[in-house]
Formats: C-alpha cells, structure tokens, sequence
C-alpha cells in the first residue's frame, strides 16, 4: 500500500508501437481535432453488491442499496469528481476499493469500507474513462487516446499510446488482463493488446454514423468456451453484442450476436 497523500504522475513515455500492430491500420480512422473537454452525459455513479456510490460535486455519497441510508461520504477531492468505479472484478478489491477521478487531473483510490486513502494518481492529460483489472490495477481512458494502467499497491504506471489524438471514452479489460476493448469518442471500437507493443486483434467498428462508445462489458465465460461476450452501448442508443474469439485468427473475426433495439 502507497502513503496516502504520496501522487504518481503521469508521463508523457509510452509502450513503442510497432509498424505491423499499429500504424498499419491508422489508415482505418478518421483523425479529429481533439476536443478541450469530453462531453459527459451522466453523473459519475458506481454499485457493489450492497452499496451505490453517486457523486455530489467535490464529494462521493455512499448508501446501502435497500434502505438508501448514507453510510458516508467520501471528501478528499478539491475538485467535482468526474469518474467513478469500484473494483469488483480482483480478489484485492472484492467490492471495497473504489476509484475516483476529479476536474484537477487527480485520481484517488480508496477503502469503501473505512474511508481511508490507499494511493493517488496525478495525470498531465485529462482522464476520460476508468475500469478495474482482475489484478487489481487500473485502466484509464484519456483525452489524447492514451491508455494508463495504475497499480494502486505501488502507484506505480505505465502509458500504451493506441489511436492519436481521439479520446478514450470507455475501455473494458478483459480476465487475462492484457486484451482491452476500446472505445473512442469518433465511434471507433478495437479490440487490442497493450504489452510489449500496441496491437490491433479485431476492429469491431461498425458504418452506423459515427456516436460516442459510452459503456462495454464483458461477459464472463467458462473456460471451456472458444469466445467472449461483449456488450457494447453508443450515445445514440445503438446496443450490439459481439462474440469475440479468445484466441486471435484472421480468418474467424469477431461477429455481432444481437442487436436490441
């Protein structure tokens, strides 16, 4: 565990990335000129199995789920926390650790269960997406279409450049932790590794006009089956579950399951 108030800042370094995994298929996506600011559609909230936390300017509210009783606010931020999530996919975590990201580029982890402070993260570019990892470390989506993976236990960081200059607005880790599902802001969805270099596994971009990827879940999977689940939400409503084969072949793409309107 880190010493509260001790920040990791992040730098401008990232992962190479190779000619064959990356810029091979830049010519895939439409560079935008990247905005100040991502537009965000709801206030911050996250759940665990008996509590839900929701922002409130500066502070995080936490309250059980059945009677809505306030068991505490969380208030150690200066600033109006912009992102929230709390861990329930690690076996450290499991459902007390929370993440929780401000207008001051600062990110805080910490114990649902005491209020205590773990580790802080201060980051030069604005952070526009948050996800545990099964391991316990954080990914974070940010405004230059970077992608950071914390480790709370040593604040501790490294950075993975993927599509320059779209904003990240939503990343899902897969259980191996090293395949990400990323989505961006120009409606751009890649299913990619980060380590040791960016590479593209599947483009689940679709000819929809282009809106926003606003959440993507995972579905969790037996062993025994030969592809994941995963769900994925646009801002103008599109919902689309793909099967995306665990083991990465050219020749079998990732296909759409259902589309619910």
């Amino acid at each position: 565990m880190s010493v509260p108030g001790h920040i990791s800042r992040s730098r401008t370094g990232s992962i190479p990335a190779s000619s064959k995994g990356r810029t091979a298929h830049m010519q895939d996506f439409a560079m935008a000129p990247t905005p100040s600011a991502v537009p965000r559609y709801f206030e911050p909230c996250a759940a665990t199995a008996s509590m839900f936390l929701y922002a409130q300017g500066s502070s995080i509210v936490c309250c059980h789920h059945d009677s809505l009783t306030i068991e505490r606010r969380f208030a150690r931020h200066t600033e109006e926390v912009q992102l929230l999530a709390v861990d329930n996919q690690s076996e450290m975590g499991t459902g007390r650790l929370v993440v929780s990201y401000d207008a001051g580029q600062t990110a805080i982890v910490w114990d649902l269960m005491t209020g205590d402070e773990v580790a802080r993260f201060a980051s030069y570019e604005n952070l526009t997406c948050a996800a545990w990892m099964r391991n316990g470390n954080v990914a974070f989506g940010n405004i230059q279409g970077n992608v950071i993976l914390f480790e709370p236990t040593t604040s501790e960081h490294i950075s993975a450049r993927t599509i320059d200059q779209i904003a990240i607005t939503a990343i899902a880790p897969a259980a191996d932790c090293r395949t990400f599902a990323i989505g961006y802001q120009n409606g751009s969805l890649l299913i990619a590794t980060l380590q040791p270099r960016f590479t593209i596994l599947h483009n689940l971009t679709t000819s929809r006009g282009p809106s926003p990827i606003v959440t993507l879940a995972w579905h969790a999977s037996s062993s025994r089956q030969k592809s994941d689940m995963l769900a994925v939400q646009t801002h103008d409503g599109d919902l689309r579950v793909w099967s995306v084969s665990k083991q990465y072949n050219a020749d079998d793409p990732a296909k759409v399951r259902s589309t619910p309107c």
